[in-house]
């Protein structure tokens, strides 16, 4: 039975876009679920983006406060999905350039950013997300609000400074 070992110098950047884009899903599958009980499973699957406004009145005005913080969550983390998975294959393109053979030109790693920093990126857009996600969905004031946005700034800048540092490495 073959045994596996990590070493410190492993590179998980990659594994954490899979990860990043199941966070997103999560709002979603909870929105879903409370949406199938609330409704009785009346909802529409056949149009489910209208549900809802459909049942807006319909159901305890708290929870469909909550569920459309939830649905909210959930489309904002796939409106930055595609930024962070950039960002990533930025960097591991870079380590890959290492290689002179190789015909593959990628984003993040693309840019030979050291595996250590694709780790520490990775795993502090996911801590920021997994963190903006619970604070979507649970703040309910506008003041608190504003602890989200700054969260949202911060979850965005880790992707943007991987992309410019990407950027810094590639330049002719």
């Amino acid at each position: 039975m073959a045994t596996t070992t990590t070493s410190p110098a492993a590179n998980w950047s990659y594994h954490s876009i899979p990860y990043a884009f199941a966070l997103g899903l999560a709002p979603h599958l909870y929105y879903t679920s409370r949406m199938m009980v609330a409704s009785k499973g009346k909802m529409s699957m056949a149009d489910p983006r209208t549900n809802l406004q459909a049942w807006k009145g319909k159901m305890p005005e708290i929870l469909w406060h909550h569920l459309s913080r939830a649905r909210g969550a959930h489309l904002n983390s796939m409106e930055i999905f595609p930024l962070y998975a950039a960002a990533v294959v930025s960097a591991l393109h870079l380590m890959l350039k290492a290689g002179a053979d190789s015909k593959v030109k990628l984003a993040g790693n693309a840019a030979g950013l050291p595996a250590q920093d694709l780790n520490t990126m990775a795993y502090s857009f996911l801590g920021a997300r997994t963190l903006y996600c619970a604070l979507y969905m649970t703040v309910t004031n506008d003041i608190a609000a504003f602890a989200r946005t700054g969260v949202y700034a911060w979850s965005i800048g880790i992707p943007l400074v991987a992309l410019w540092k990407a950027g810094n490495q590639t330049v002719i």
